[in-house]
């Protein structure tokens, strides 16, 4: 068990300053809707808001869970695994819920918002179950395969911020 911490103890540092990165960024993103509030008030806004604005919040939010779970001092691997297993569950669930695909078929939207907004951050929360299948059974690379599930992650959200902001910028204060 010693070694299970020793390993998870080394990891420390990356999960403070990526927690640190997703919130920082989060905060942003409050300021860029707050900023942007006249063309979300509309009714194309305001499916924008719940397809695209809300789970890049929520990838961030993700991040910081994944940093602050991680960070729990003298936290059992098999209780590590579940935790994990739970955000790579909530996660495919909150996707399919969130609808952001049905507003990109919608909206005739391009491949790259596909991929962007759909399927890298299915990939991320499969990725986070894979980690904890791998750390459950004991596997070194269930540490990396976390690690990599939140960079990708955090990589999403900060594309995905930019491609908001200047969304919102395009869209200016127009009122539909």
């Amino acid at each position: 068990m010693q070694e299970w911490f020793d390993r998870l103890h080394a990891w420390r540092e990356f999960y403070t300053f990526t927690g640190a990165a997703a919130a920082t960024l989060m905060g942003l993103m409050f300021v860029v809707m707050t900023l942007g509030q006249p063309s979300l008030a509309t009714e194309d806004g305001s499916r924008a808001l719940r397809a695209f604005f809300t789970p890049t919040v929520t990838f961030f939010v993700t991040i910081i869970v994944v940093a602050m779970l991680m960070l729990v001092p003298d936290t059992a691997p098999n209780a590590l695994a579940a935790l994990l297993g739970a955000v790579a569950v909530g996660g495919v669930l909150y996707m399919i819920a969130s609808g952001a695909h049905r507003v990109w078929r919608a909206n005739d939207l391009g491949l790259d918002d596909l991929m962007w907004y759909v399927a890298l951050p299915y990939v991320s929360y499969a990725s986070f179950g894979v980690a904890a299948v791998a750390i459950w059974k004991g596997a070194a690379f269930g540490l990396y395969t976390t690690a990599a599930a939140m960079l990708l992650l955090l990589l999403v959200g900060i594309r995905n911020a930019w491609d908001l902001v200047v969304y919102n910028i395009q869209r200016g204060g127009r009122g539909s």
